[in-house]
């Protein structure tokens, strides 16, 4: 038995125990079922051959991710390994998941000396001013906090940073029982544990003698033989429990205490020794400084989340006001022309307040679209319907601005696509293409073809219109980058490129000043297929 821990997304701090055997991973999968939308129905099958735990993609839309690399054959899992489906980060775990154990102190234990056998200051020396029997120990130690700290100086996710942390620790210290624990509303909270003892307890025996010793005077101790000390008799979880070696450290970043790490042991196993103390205290200082820099990370992340919302609240604001405003003064204009019976001033209106509508209709979608990742609702479409239905909804635009619409559309099957989706990608290039030809001779060509050989659709909508310089190309996916002014929100082109990736396809764009612009989009015609795999895990 092993267990799957969601760290990021939707279902963030979920557990999932597997067994043997194979199961999937989906929205609508029974055994490992996510809310996250853009994790596909059935995205990816875990499976167990040779004792060996393995993963593979099955068709899913966005992929998945084993440590950063994109999975395109079955795949072997190791303890620790990061699972990215969509948007949820998983960690593959260890032995058999089960709930986190209380911590069950001694309240009634006082502060006792003499089985506390060293102690060592929680600082930056603890580990690099060798003592001289330490000798070559020592060195080694120093090689491995190095390697310690460039590890988790490139953790910027807390949960990671502490699982990490907790793996290192037992890596190099051996310990029957292991934990750390972090301040959480004034009271020490259990966030990593491990337990390889016979006798396994669903809750933490540590002694509050050695965890005030740490605390107040912020300090790691070794404590050892601890039974053997009468003045530990009303110590219950220090007599109850046995531990007859063991290590506390607090976990500091700078002056601020944070946690304690506590590992122990069986004497008759292993009884540890000062320089262990001295490397587990470093530790302990080392983890305190990536935990305060994670949560810097994190606050500047929030702080900067929060100043782009202003300014996305802010620019769309203005340009819907600009809207509104129109329609506000359409609207006087007709009241005035129907109270007066003036029905032709009422006809000359009434195309201004349509088109702000569908203006700002078109932000509505564009936003909602934007804001979240989502996995397109999958039906067979026949493309060439959506394109029809496009030019329909704009004729009577095209027909008030003098533009021709030229469409050659080539006999095609139906795709698997979200028919809402691409109306809205083909939408948004229509409309493009509109506002960069001009009136009375402007001319937009919509093509569409299917290769057998390649499986794959593609649509161009090509225009006569003003084009874009060489230098603007890169920027014409960029939000809110827009070169139509006032008339413009930056979203269309965003939206469209993220709605197409979302089909696993592809689009690009090649234009000329003074000629024109063409868009091209790839979609792929068979479910799980994409039109550029490397594209698929694109923001």
């Amino acid at each position: 038995m092993v267990y799957v821990e969601v760290i990021q997304g939707p279902d963030k701090g979920k557990t999932f125990e597997v067994s043997e055997g194979e199961l999937v991973i989906g929205r609508q999968s029974e055994e490992f079922s996510l809310s996250d939308g853009t994790v596909s129905r059935q995205h990816a099958r875990l499976s167990t051959r040779g004792g060996n735990w393995y993963i593979e993609d099955i068709g899913s839309v966005n992929g998945t991710f084993v440590n950063g690399v994109k999975v395109n054959r079955s795949t072997r899992l190791h303890l620790g390994d990061q699972v990215r489906c969509g948007g949820s980060l998983l960690v593959f775990g260890g032995a058999a998941g089960r709930e986190t154990p209380a911590l069950e102190m001694d309240e009634s234990g006082r502060l006792v000396d003499a089985a506390i056998m060293a102690t060592v200051p929680s600082n930056e020396d603890s580990v690099i001013i060798p003592t001289p029997e330490a000798g070559a120990e020592a060195i080694d130690n120093l090689r491995l906090l190095y390697n310690l700290t460039s590890e988790l100086s490139s953790i910027f996710n807390l949960d990671m940073l502490i699982r990490r942390g907790l793996e290192i620790i037992t890596e190099v210290v051996p310990a029957d029982r292991a934990y750390i624990l972090l301040y959480q509303d004034g009271q020490l909270v259990t966030k990593a544990f491990k337990d390889s003892s016979e006798k396994r307890s669903d809750k933490i025996p540590i002694s509050r003698t050695i965890i005030n010793e740490v605390l107040a005077k912020q300090v790691g101790v070794l404590s050892s033989n601890a039974m053997r000390d009468k003045r530990f008799s009303s110590g219950k979880s220090v007599h109850a429990y046995g531990i007859r070696s063991a290590l506390a450290v607090p976990i500091k970043g700078h002056d601020k205490v944070m946690g304690v790490i506590h590992v122990d042991c069986s004497v008759s196993e292993h009884t540890y020794s000062t320089e262990q103390l001295r490397l587990l205290t470093a530790i302990g200082y080392q983890m305190g400084l990536a935990i305060q820099n994670v949560r810097l990370y994190e606050e500047a992340v929030k702080s900067e989340r929060m100043t782009a919302i202003g300014a996305t609240v802010a620019y769309l604001s203005h340009h819907v006001k600009n809207i509104l405003q129109a329609m506000s003064t359409g609207t006087q204009v007709m009241e005035t022309a129907l109270k007066s019976g003036q029905m032709n001033k009422a006809r000359e209106v009434w195309p201004i307040m349509r088109r702000s509508l569908a203006r700002l209709n078109a932000v509505v979608l564009n936003m909602l679209a934007y804001s979240k990742p989502r996995e397109p609702l999958l039906e067979n479409v026949n493309v060439n319907h959506v394109l029809q239905e496009v030019v329909d909804m704009v004729s009577d635009l095209t027909d008030e601005r003098g533009v021709a619409v030229i469409t050659d559309l080539a006999d095609m099957p139906p795709i698997p696509a979200d028919a809402t989706g691409l109306q809205q990608v083909f939408l948004n290039l229509l409309n493009n293409a509109l506002e960069a030809v001009p009136p009375q001779h402007g001319a937009i060509t919509i093509a569409s073809d299917f290769s057998s050989l390649t499986q794959l659709v593609t649509v161009t909508v090509s225009d006569n219109g003003v084009g874009i310089p060489a230098d603007q190309l890169p920027l014409i996916w960029e939000v809110f980058h827009s070169s139509k002014g006032n008339k413009g929100t930056g979203l269309g082109l965003a939206v469209t490129r993220k709605i197409v990736r979302e089909h696993g396809g592809q689009i690009t764009v090649d234009s000329t000043p003074g000629k024109g612009t063409s868009f091209t989009v790839t979609l792929p015609a068979r479910p799980g297929a994409t039109a550029s795999p490397s594209d698929t895990n694109l923001p």
